[in-house]
């Protein structure tokens, strides 16, 4: 695959703070290929049986090229010696970002667009080209070749819907009666609905803040039942984050600084909720005090390509 020039949005890599864009300045990107997700069939076959059966399918790791090359650059109205000095350390300063951000035991991200993020690891180092002609002070070509061990690509920065907020009474032009006005509403709906447009299910962070002593709270897909409860007694100030994703399972409660493992807490018969393709219905309640609780879903939508 390509890359078209002209119109489209600057491929960037990102590991923590830092970032490589792929700006035609400093980095330029000539080519990339994001391959495909290839699928594992499992299946069964009875004697006699025509053909077979399928009982599972998974998704395997995506593979991907990024091709491109370095430009050093100096500062105008220097001569030539400083000129030659600028582009040696330019260039060095600019592999060694390259280096650091493909270090193979790290995980970096690639973000095609504003949009969407793709993790990934690199298999190798960052192969740069052996001729002189194709890297040296000024220029530098680069291969680089990744896994993605999570195939699929998903939202840059995560959706959420809140359970039970507070409605602002501002209205402009204000007009403030004599008898007062309150700033905002506390919302009566337990209920609200959660859209997914990715091309799969997703998993959810589930975040249950109180505002004052609320008992064992509890979510449930209003459709199929499952639900997920906390058998605990949250305070004012704290709150319990529930993660749903495959592979991050967990539960932690956040109490000004202190941070604890809460999966203890966890009610056995809960599920672990899913978000499917669609709108999902959620519904909030506890045991006591449910209008001291807020409920926010935050969740990434997952997609099989670009």
């Amino acid at each position: 695959m390509t890359l078209a020039k002209g119109g489209m949005a600057v491929l960037k890599l990102k590991k923590g703070t830092s970032t490589i864009s792929f700006d035609s300045q400093n980095y330029v990107l000539t080519y990339i290929d994001y391959g495909v997700v290839r699928a594992t069939h499992s299946t069964a076959k009875g004697a006699g049986e025509v053909g077979s059966r399928v009982i599972n399918t998974t998704l395997d790791n995506r593979d991907v090229e990024i091709v491109g090359f370095i430009r050093a650059r100096a500062p105008d109205g220097v001569d030539d010696d400083a000129r030659a000095a600028a582009l040696t350390a330019d260039m060095k300063a600019k592999k060694a970002a390259l280096y650091q951000m493909c270090e193979p035991r790290k995980e970096f991200e690639i973000l095609p667009d504003g949009s969407l993020s793709l993790k990934c690891y690199t298999t190798s180092t960052v192969k740069f080209s052996p001729s002189k002609l194709l890297n040296n002070d000024r220029v530098a070509q680069f291969v680089i070749d990744a896994r993605c061990y999570d195939p699929l690509f998903s939202d840059a920065v995560a959706r959420y819907r809140k359970i039970a907020e507070w409605a602002s009474n501002f209205v402009w032009p204000l007009q403030i009666p004599d008898s007062g006005f309150t700033f905002a509403d506390r919302t009566d709906s337990l209920i609200t609905l959660l859209k997914n447009d990715g091309d799969v299910e997703t998993g959810l962070l589930i975040n249950f803040t109180a505002a004052a002593t609320v008992e064992n709270p509890k979510l449930t897909n209003v459709a199929t039942g499952e639900f997920i409860k906390l058998n605990r007694t949250l305070i004012a100030g704290e709150s319990v984050i529930v993660n749903t994703n495959h592979g991050a399972e967990g539960v932690t409660s956040y109490r000004e600084d202190a941070i604890e493992d809460a999966i203890n807490d966890l009610d056995l018969d809960s599920s672990f909720l899913q978000a499917p393709v669609g709108t999902t219905a959620f519904h909030y309640t506890a045991d006591s005090n449910v209008s001291a609780m807020t409920v926010t879903i935050y969740y990434f939508q997952r997609y099989l390509g670009v």
